[in-house]
């Protein structure tokens, strides 16, 4: 089987693909300044970006692992995630 790198870097690429599935890396919000609601919407906005490039959507996520800096933000992550995936249910993990 084959193995596609999207947005390949010198550490690391942003997606793998192999074996009809597509794992994306770790991502982080660009812009700091924002609230942990504006850093969420930054971070899914470059999921959706890199599963579109590797022709696919949130629609199909089996799993996603979501680390969060201090747990008392997990609700204002949880509004902005929420009003994006909600309709899509899939494993979740909050750390």
């Amino acid at each position: 089987m084959s193995i596609k790198r999207h947005q390949a870097g010198k550490l690391f690429s942003a997606a793998v693909e192999h074996g009809g599935l597509v794992y994306v890396a770790g991502q982080v919000a660009d812009d700091l300044t924002q609230g942990v609601r504006g850093q969420t919407e930054q971070v899914l906005n470059k999921i959706d970006a890199i599963l579109a490039a590797a022709g696919t959507s949130k629609s199909k996520i089996l799993s996603a692992n979501v680390w969060v800096t201090d747990i008392r933000n997990r609700d204002e992550m949880n509004a902005a995630w929420t009003a994006r995936i909600a309709s899509i249910l899939f494993n979740t993990c909050s750390v």
